[in-house]
C-alpha cells in the first residue's frame, strides 16, 4: 500500500504543535516502564518494590499495565495512598487496544472508558494502547487502516473524557514497509484525541529511519520508550547498537519535551532483571539525554 508521506515531512509544523503535547510543561522527564521487574498481579507489593526501586533510581515516573492495578479496585484509596507515598507520578496506564472488529465502535468505546476511569482512579496521566499491527510486512488495505484510525479516534475521545491522555504504543509491524502503518495513523487520527507512546527500540529494529518519524512529528509524541539491543537481543541502555546520541540530538533539536521512558521487557526471562537492567540504563540516560 503506498500512502502520503506528508507526515514525514511536515517537520516545521510538528514542532511548532510540541508544545501542546500533554504533560511537556515540566520538559524532558525520565521515566521507566515497570515490565522490567517480576510482577504478579495478584502481589501489589511488587509493583510497589519496583516504584521504590525506580524512586531510588531517580526516575521521576513510571508505567505499567493497567492489570497490576485492577485487583485493587476495591480499594483504591489505599493502593493509590501507597503509590502516592513513593513520590512517583504515575504516567501511564498500559493496556491493549480493544478488538474493535468484534466490539465496534461503540463497544470500543465502552470499554475504554472504563479502563480509563479505572487508570484515572489510582492517578494516571494516560492511557497507553498497544496493537499486534495490522500486518507483519506493513501491507494492508486503505479500509483495514481507516478502521483502526477509528477506533483510536474514539478511544482518544473516551479518554479526554476521562480527564486522560490516549497514548498509542506501537511495535515493530507499523514501522515496517517505511513506517506505512504508523504513517497512516499520523494521519488518519485527529491530533487533538490522539498521541503516540512511540517506542523507538521497536520500531528502529523494524525501520532504521525510525528516528526521522519522530523528528518530523514531535507534536504527536507524549513519550518514547528507549530501549537498546546487541545483536537485536534487550540489553541495558548504552551497552548495545541503537544511536542513541542521535535521538537526543534529535530531542535537542526538535526542543520535544515529553516524557523518556526506559523499558527493559525481557519477554524470554522467567526472572526479570529489574535494578540489574535499570540501573546501568538510568545512569545512560542521565550522560546521554541529561535527565
Amino acid at each position: 500500500m503506498e500512502l502520503s508521506r506528508r507526515s514525514l515531512l511536515t517537520g516545521a509544523a510538528g514542532l511548532l504543535a510540541a508544545m501542546r503535547v500533554p504533560g511537556a510543561l515540566k520538559g524532558l522527564r525520565a521515566g521507566c516502564q515497570a515490565n522490567g521487574w517480576n510482577l504478579d498481579p495478584a502481589k501489589f507489593d511488587l509493583l510497589l518494590t519496583a516504584i521504590r526501586e525506580m524512586k531510588e533510581l531517580g526516575f521521576e515516573g513510571f508505567e505499567t499495565n493497567i492489570r497490576f492495578f485492577q485487583p485493587q479496585l476495591g480499594d483504591v484509596a489505599q493502593a493509590k495512598a501507597a503509590v502516592d507515598a513513593i513520590g512517583l507520578e504515575f504516567v501511564a496506564a498500559h493496556t491493549n487496544l480493544p478488538n474493535y472488529q468484534k466490539l465496534g465502535m461503540e463497544g470500543t468505546g465502552n470499554e475504554i472508558t472504563k479502563l480509563a476511569e479505572q487508570a484515572k482512579q489510582f492517578g494516571a496521566h494516560a492511557l497507553v494502547l498497544s496493537h499486534g499491527g495490522l500486518s507483519k510486512t506493513g501491507e494492508f488495505t486503505q479500509e483495514a487502516l481507516d478502521q483502526k484510525a477509528q477506533a483510536l479516534n474514539v478511544s482518544g475521545r473516551r479518554c479526554a473524557d476521562a480527564g486522560l491522555t490516549l497514548a498509542y504504543h506501537n511495535h515493530q509491524p507499523e514501522f515496517q514497509n517505511n513506517a506505512a502503518e504508523q504513517l497512516g495513523l499520523l494521519e488518519k487520527t485527529d491530533p487533538k484525541l490522539v498521541y503516540c507512546m512511540m517506542d523507538i527500540g521497536h520500531a528502529w529494529l523494524a525501520n532504521p529511519d525510525a528516528i526521522r518519524v519522530f523528528a518530523a512529528n514531535p507534536g504527536r509524541v507524549f513519550g518514547l520508550h528507549v530501549r537498546d539491543f546487541h545483536n537485536r537481543q534487550s540489553v541495558p541502555l548504552g551497552q548495545g547498537e541503537f544511536p542513541l546520541k542521535e535521538l537526543a540530538a534529535v530531542i535537542r533539536r526538535t526542543g520535544w519535551k515529553g516524557w523518556l521512558i526506559d523499558e527493559e521487557e525481557r519477554p524470554n526471562l522467567a526472572d526479570k532483571p529489574g535494578k540489574a537492567a535499570t540501573g546501568p540504563s538510568r545512569a545512560t540516560m542521565k550522560a546521554v539525554f541529561g535527565v
